[in-house]
């Protein structure tokens, strides 16, 4: 079994990478994750969806602009982002959506402008 990751990603900048199970409650996570009560998902392409919460701008939540840096090398912004935002892989064939690897949420918070170092291999 591979391992699947989600990236949570604050409108400060502060960030977690999550354990992310496809086939579990996925919902629940985002809920939780998010702290709201209805969630939107914003496809940024089809290997990458963006989940927030559907009412932040109205609650005046932060404007998430490490989430706007991503979506924005995919597709011109439209509209802003408001508070904690998620990242996972795209829907698979099932409808069932898809984590992340781990380098793939380190080249996403590289794209946010967010400097990470990277982990070197363990020493024998």
């Amino acid at each position: 079994m591979s391992e699947a990751f989600a990236l949570v990603l604050r409108p400060d900048a502060s960030f977690d990478v999550i354990e992310w199970n496809s086939t579990g409650d996925t919902l629940s996570t985002l809920y939780r994750e998010i702290c709201c009560l209805s969630i939107a998902v914003v496809d940024v392409s089809p290997e990458l969806s963006l989940w927030l919460d559907d009412e932040g701008m109205l609650k005046n939540r932060a404007v998430n602009i490490p989430a706007l840096r991503i979506y924005a090398t995919s597709a011109p912004i439209h509209q802003s982002y408001h508070g904690t935002a998620v990242f996972t892989g795209g829907p698979d064939t099932e409808g069932d959506t898809k984590g992340l690897t781990l380098d793939q949420c380190h080249a996403l918070l590289k794209l946010a402008g967010i400097d990470v170092p990277t982990v070197p291999d363990p020493r024998n």
